[in-house]
């Protein structure tokens, strides 16, 4: 199931500027972009480390935003929009990624995982607060 949503993630690298975060290099296919003043090396660490491990084996490049505040973790993971159209299937896979982090990196803390594009722009958003496979925001254009 997971190497199923890896392919709905860009194989390739994003451009990706300091504007996004500090970058933490996981490993050779994997960085997570560190946003905002409470999050801290260390999360980034424990959520690609997690990451790697669950997506043990892939090379894909994938590229992944964290950002904390006072009301939890939100996570910005890049996904190819044209996948996530033709294949609705993969939705219901991110949402329990989600509940997956939220349980085993980030435990009794709130947490959001959005789906965006290469820039980190907004496509689709899960959160903790509504049933594990509905997720609480579509701006994806259903035509």
């Amino acid at each position: 199931m997971f190497a199923v949503i890896t392919a709905a993630m860009f194989l390739a690298s994003c451009n990706l500027y300091s504007s996004y975060g500090k970058a933490v290099k996981i490993n050779d296919s994997l960085a997570i972009y560190i946003k905002g003043d409470s999050t801290t090396e260390a999360d980034a660490k424990k959520l690609g480390n997690y990451l790697a491990n669950l997506w043990k084996g892939d090379q894909n490049h994938k590229s992944i935003q964290l950002l904390k505040d006072t009301n939890g973790y939100t996570i910005k993971m890049v996904a190819d929009e044209q996948v996530l159209k033709e294949d609705a299937s993969l939705i219901p896979a991110f949402a329990i990624v989600r509940s997956l982090i939220a349980e085993n990196v980030f435990k009794g803390s709130s947490v959001i995982l959005t789906l965006t594009d290469d820039k980190f722009k907004d496509i689709k958003t899960f959160d903790d607060k509504n049933d594990i496979l509905a997720p609480t925001q579509d701006t994806t254009n259903s035509k």
